[in-house]
């Protein structure tokens, strides 16, 4: 009896002995991913690659919105204080839907009181320059348009002056196509000009550009004129100098 229990005693030992090596060598061992689930991860992977390469690269910030300055089209020739494309669209729209002032022949030559008020302003706003083209007259309506085109040239400054004696706030802006904002006067006042030295316009372009000139009765309503002057592009550099 005494000999059958140790022989139970022994046999338990041993049996724990195996159960414990045997945690010791792989009971630590995390399980094994079953090949069903490494398939699917495969899977995923794949497929979020396919979509990278078919999107292409991660899509950019948005750059913001647009200033109403097409693609090659040229810059700023003076100054600009309006800035945003929806209202410089606007301008051109109404400036292309305004009537056309009307045009005389010798500039400014004439003694009437519009062509007097344009000289006297050029002399300050537009020294060393002379009338080029005919002189653009009209009568417009407070907040209403006139319109006008000028053709700018390479190699050659340039000023727009404008007079009214009726209209207390004539403003004037300098559009090209389909709709960008070259330049505009900056005051509130019946004396516009765009260009004023000694900030003339000098354009850079290779080629003559043509231009919409609205002309804008902000406050006021009357007989308004308005002309463009011009001088040759070496006599700045050379005063420059």
């Amino acid at each position: 009896m005494r000999r059958s229990t140790l022989n139970l005693r022994n046999a338990f030992a041993v049996s724990c002995a195996c159960a414990l090596g045997a945690l010791a060598c792989g009971g630590g061992k995390p399980p094994e991913t079953p090949a069903s689930a490494e398939g699917t991860a495969s899977n995923a992977d794949a497929a979020v690659a396919s979509s990278i390469e078919a999107d292409g690269a991660p899509a950019t910030a948005d750059a913001g919105p647009s200033t109403g300055a097409g693609e090659g089209a040229p810059e700023p020739l003076a100054a600009v204080l309006v800035t945003d494309a929806a209202a410089v669209q606007k301008l051109f729209e109404s400036a292309n839907n305004a009537p056309h002032a009307t045009l005389k022949p010798g500039g400014t030559a004439g003694g009437d009181a519009l062509a007097k008020g344009v000289r006297d302003v050029a002399k300050k706003a537009a020294p060393g320059m002379k009338p080029e083209g005919p002189l653009a007259t009209g009568s417009v309506k407070e907040k209403a348009h006139l319109q006008t085109s000028v053709t700018l040239q390479p190699g050659k400054c340039y000023a727009v002056v404008g007079f009214s004696s009726k209209v207390k706030d004539l403003d004037m802006y300098l559009l090209v196509a389909p709709g960008v904002l070259s330049g505009q006067d900056t005051t509130d006042d019946n004396t516009p000009v765009i260009g004023r030295a000694p900030n003339s316009m000098c354009p850079v372009a290779k080629t003559a550009i043509k231009y919409t000139l609205d002309i804008v009765a902000d406050q006021g309503s009357g007989d308004v004129a308005v002309q463009l002057y011009s001088k040759n592009g070496a006599d700045k550099e050379k005063k420059g100098k």
